[in-house]
């Protein structure tokens, strides 16, 4: 058993826990999500398993025990206590990439819990009705006519491709989804399957109405350090626009695709400044300290499938939960 899951479990039950978040220093803890998982389905996606989080009634569960112990902030209240630091400890819940379950699944719970939430949207992946390239992956991958695919002379698996992506620069995988699709000889996802994995900009608007504010993925979920100033520039202009002239609300935040270290750089952050958003997110893991926070590169942890005494202590001490191995 892993040091971490040793620490979690005896800090949840003993209580101490919750005794050391109380002396902890004034943070917000960050949540990422990207898709929930119906509790009756037990079958596997057709594409990438590792975006998918809890069950429903898992995430209601999450949500319960986040509400009863952290103050849950929106979108506005954060910018409002990056700018005027106070005591306290906080949460915010976040989901990336607007699939359709965020709508059917997790909207349902934050509404009936009053929990505000960012939704991070690419325009582009709604627009077209097609799932980003992580998805596209993933498909072609586990419906390929062949065991074994090899590319540049070696063979690949979904999470080396999905780091090709992330990591090379964005010119030299411009192709990489034709080849795939040729080297597989798999039939492309249908566009009525693509489609109903996003929400609509009807459901986009209307959750946005309700107590959800939506933020920029950027437009098309290009990894900002695979491209070039210009590039980002675009991007985050591009997706700002798009999402203000749908929505009609102004767009604050943004999310960095992938997020980690080496995946966004000081030029994006620049970026982001100079396009007109007041905060970022990254996917650094970790809490924020109030009165330290670098509002282009504040800390999310991913949110783990059930809730466990990891999700208690990743959330309560994000800090310590990110450094223990």
């Amino acid at each position: 058993m892993r040091k971490k899951e040793l620490l979690s479990r005896g800090l949840y039950h003993s209580g101490l826990l919750e005794i050391a978040g109380h002396f902890a220093p004034a943070s917000v803890t960050v949540l990422t999500y990207h898709r929930i998982r119906a509790d009756e389905s037990a079958s596997e996606s057709p594409f990438d398993d590792a975006v998918f989080g809890p069950a429903q009634s898992c995430f209601a569960r999450q949500m319960q025990w986040l509400k009863k112990r952290l103050t849950i902030l929106s979108q506005d209240e954060l910018l409002d206590l990056l700018r005027r630091p106070a005591k306290g400890h906080f949460a915010v819940v976040t989901f990336d990439d607007a699939y359709r379950d965020n709508y059917d699944l997790a909207w349902p719970v934050l509404r009936d819990l009053s929990i505000p939430a960012i939704f991070f949207v690419c325009p582009t992946l709604i627009e077209q009705r097609r799932v980003g390239w992580w998805d596209r992956i993933a498909y072609l991958m586990k419906h390929s006519a062949h065991a074994r695919i090899t590319i540049r002379g070696e063979p690949v698996s979904i999470a080396k491709l999905h780091g090709w992506m992330k990591s090379l620069p964005a010119h030299e995988t411009k192709d990489l989804m034709e080849t795939l699709l040729r080297l597989t000889e798999a039939p492309p996802p249908s566009a009525e399957l693509e489609s109903s994995q996003l929400m609509s900009w009807e459901q986009i608007a209307e959750v946005s109405r309700k107590g959800i504010a939506i933020g920029s993925h950027t437009h098309t979920h290009r990894v900002l350090a695979t491209l070039t100033e210009e590039e980002q520039h675009w991007e985050l202009r591009e997706s700002k626009a798009a999402l203000e002239r749908q929505l009609g609300r102004r767009v604050r935040t943004l999310a960095y695709p992938a997020g980690s270290h080496g995946n966004f750089m000081a030029a994006s952050m620049r970026a982001a400044r100079e396009c007109g958003y007041e905060a970022a997110f990254s996917f650094h893991s970790g809490g924020n300290r109030l009165g330290a926070i670098e509002p282009f590169d504040i800390h999310r942890i991913p949110a783990a499938e059930e809730f466990s005494p990891m999700f208690a202590g990743a959330a309560i001490l994000p800090d310590l939960f990110s450094w223990v191995k």
